[in-house]
């Protein structure tokens, strides 16, 4: 499989990153062009992938092409390549692009939506991810494989795109605040920042891995922890006054419909 990546910021190198490290694709068969000479250089040279001099180039190489280009930027690159994407794979990391807006310009086109969160580039992320109809069955395997190292796929209808990416897309900033906040109770308590940042950091991973692994609901969880008239009980009510609980889903429900105005 030859894959091809047009733009690779953030988000794109992080993907490439993991899919070259995970073995599953040799480097000699990635494709790239960036925004500028310079920055395809840097990255092609970085991974041992193949710098390409223009778009065409990277479309007419590639089996699977990977748009991580700005929303808007989207339309006029598939204009440009069209002819060269027929019948290939196409996956969108675009959050306003619809399945059926590039499939107006590109009729024949394999096309994979994705949503990605930034700790893909830990190996750690969420790739919410859906597939328009004409996604074979081997076709879905190869694409979920491709993502296998850097984190979890949630494969799920189209119309719940939106809702993905305000919980796990925009939730990683909700968690950093919510990290950071620890931490400056801790340093107001006494403790040094850096250790403060490690156990508040570690005490969100720990408490993640607690929901996931018992399947318990996380209200259960939270109980486990309140003893009778004790600190954390004491500390909760804190939180309930304050509106934590309604503060979270408030945010997150500005960020969808923040989502929809951006259609």
């Amino acid at each position: 499989m030859k894959l091809g990546f047009i733009g690779a910021g953030n988000m794109g190198e992080a993907i490439l990153k993991g899919i070259v490290s995970g073995g599953r694709v040799n480097s000699t068969s990635i494709f790239v062009r960036n925004s500028s000479d310079k920055s395809t250089e840097n990255i092609a040279r970085k991974y041992g992938i193949n710098f390409c001099v223009n778009l065409v180039e990277v479309a007419r190489s590639s089996d699977v092409v990977f748009l991580g280009v700005k929303p808007y930027l989207v339309a006029g690159i598939l204009e440009e390549i069209k002819d060269e994407l027929q019948g290939k794979i196409i996956i969108s990391m675009a959050a306003a692009v619809e399945i059926g807006d590039i499939e107006d310009i590109v009729p024949s086109g394999k096309i994979v939506r994705i949503m990605p969160n930034t700790p893909v580039e830990v190996g750690k992320g969420v790739i919410g991810i859906t597939f328009n109809k004409k996604i074979e069955k081997n076709d879905q395997i190869n694409v979920l494989e491709l993502f296998s190292n850097i984190g979890k796929t949630e494969i799920i209808l189209e119309k719940d795109m939106q809702a993905l990416t305000a919980l796990s897309g925009s939730g990683p900033a909700y968690v950093y605040m919510f990290i950071e906040a620890l931490a400056d109770g801790a340093v107001l308590n006494g403790l040094r920042r850096d250790v403060a940042y490690r156990l508040a950091a570690n005490t969100v991973l720990g408490a993640a891995q607690m929901v996931l692994e018992t399947k318990k609901h996380p209200g259960e969880l939270k109980d486990d922890v309140c003893s009778p008239a004790g600190s954390t009980i004491e500390a909760v009510k804190i939180l309930e006054s304050k509106g934590f609980r309604s503060a979270v889903i408030d945010c997150e429900y500005a960020c969808y419909n923040k989502l929809k105005e951006m259609k």
